[in-house]
């Protein structure tokens, strides 16, 4: 069995030839003349495929009409929150087309994704999609050279830019390449250990030496629940004792290179953990200003968990401030012009004091302050019907992007895998 289609059989499928595209290229498309190098020209990528798809579809039904698909429950609920937020939102512009300068998660950009989603369940079979994160597979070897460059010295010229402390390949942040990588290793994972797919071994020590080097704690704390989640699934499965133990074996070759890794490259872990040790106990002490004004702890990096907290806090003050927000939200993509109102004052003692904090770092609470109360439900029905609806190869994938939503939010390249994920719940065949 061939690990991708021939060139011959791509070009006879137009629609999974533009797919593939797509799915390869996105990740890779930055540019350096525009304010923001990576997020706007994702955005403008992903819009232009949308429109060539929806030419595409639009003129394939009109010469020859055919039954579509329809759009499953959990997603059009989604929709419809979107769509009602941004008709009574404060800042239409804003929530039509997002904030500048990333412009993703704003209506326009969900309708996006609708479109390729609702394309994308019509003409892609399941083993096309199976293929496409294939292609998404190859891609990260390529996104972990950018990734090596960024890193180790001698092999600057790959990216050729300032070395970085934690990678992000073309992404543009840690905890962003992080996610994508996560929703990759969940179905590297179950390919390897439970299909004894021994290519996808390579796969995971390029994404796990990716995912680690950008010691994003968001990304591996979700990397443990992913980890945890298959081990329960080996021990709870009712196999013979010599196919559990082909299980075991392969998951403690995964194990025991998740352990050498982190001994052969520490990097800056060490001061990872000491702002995490630190953070914990800002927000448990609250004596705040004190350890500010003395200096006696002192972040090493950065003081992200602390940060955190403060957001939380001030987004719920913000969700819980009258019935239309709690309910309706302010609208997609204005949190940066309601939060300033709730700010909590301890965040003036944090490395980011002088920060118009556009996100909230938590894309649940991020969706319940501008989608409201019926928007936040509807993403965590999505959730639930996709991990309840999906292939077992795809349900890891499923659970370790819904944990690092709890640390970040989706942007352009991982959110076209998940809905890439979503398609595969609406093929049958």
């Amino acid at each position: 069995m061939h690990f991708v289609p021939s060139i011959k059989t791509a070009f006879a499928k137009p629609y999974f030839l533009v797919y593939s595209l797509l799915i390869f290229a996105l990740p890779f498309v930055f540019s350096r003349e525009t304010n923001e190098l990576y997020e706007f020209p994702k955005i403008t990528f992903l819009y232009t495929v949308c429109t060539i798809l929806s030419a595409l579809f639009l003129s394939g039904l009109i010469i020859k009409p055919r039954k579509t698909s329809s759009l499953p429950l959990a997603l059009v609920l989604f929709l419809i929150s979107a769509g009602i937020s941004t008709l009574f939102t404060s800042h239409i512009s804003t929530s039509l087309f997002g904030y500048y300068s990333r412009f993703a998660d704003s209506f326009v950009f969900y309708i996006s994704l609708a479109i390729f989603y609702y394309i994308g369940v019509n003409v892609l079979s399941k083993n096309d999609v199976k293929t496409l994160f294939k292609v998404a597979q190859i891609g990260s070897v390529f996104l972990f050279m950018f990734a090596l460059g960024q890193y180790f010295e001698p092999l600057g010229f790959l990216w050729g830019g300032r070395l970085q402390d934690r990678v992000f390949s073309t992404l543009g942040q840690p905890n962003w390449y992080a996610q994508y990588l996560l929703i990759l290793l969940g179905i590297t994972l179950y390919e390897y250990v439970f299909r004894n797919g021994k290519v996808y071994f390579i796969f995971y020590l390029v994404q796990f030496l990716s995912l680690w080097l950008t010691f994003s704690i968001s990304g591996l704390s979700a990397f443990l629940v992913l980890v945890v989640f298959y081990l329960f699934r080996i021990l709870l499965r009712k196999e013979m004792v010599e196919e559990k133990s082909g299980l075991l074996l392969r998951f403690a070759a995964v194990v025991s290179v998740t352990i050498l890794i982190p001994l052969l490259f520490p990097g800056m872990f060490r001061e990872r953990l000491n702002d995490v040790l630190i953070d914990a106990k800002k927000v448990v002490s609250r004596y705040t200003v004190v350890l500010a004004q003395t200096g006696s702890q002192n972040n090493l990096i950065s003081d992200p968990g602390y940060i955190r907290s403060g957001l939380w806090k001030g987004t719920l003050e913000m969700i819980t401030s009258s019935p239309k927000v709690f309910m309706s939200g302010n609208g997609p993509e204005t949190f940066p012009y309601y939060f300033q109102k709730f700010r909590p004052p301890e965040l003036n003692y944090s490395s980011e004091w002088n920060y118009v904090f556009n996100k909230p770092h938590n894309y649940y609470l991020e969706t319940w302050a501008e989608q409201g109360l019926i928007g936040v439900l509807s993403y965590l029905y999505l959730l639930f019907f996709m991990f309840k609806r999906a292939d077992k190869r795809y349900s890891g994938s499923i659970l370790a992007f819904a944990v690092t939503n709890i640390f970040g939010w989706p942007t352009v390249a991982p959110a076209v895998l998940f809905w890439l994920l979503l398609i595969s719940t609406g093929r049958k065949e």
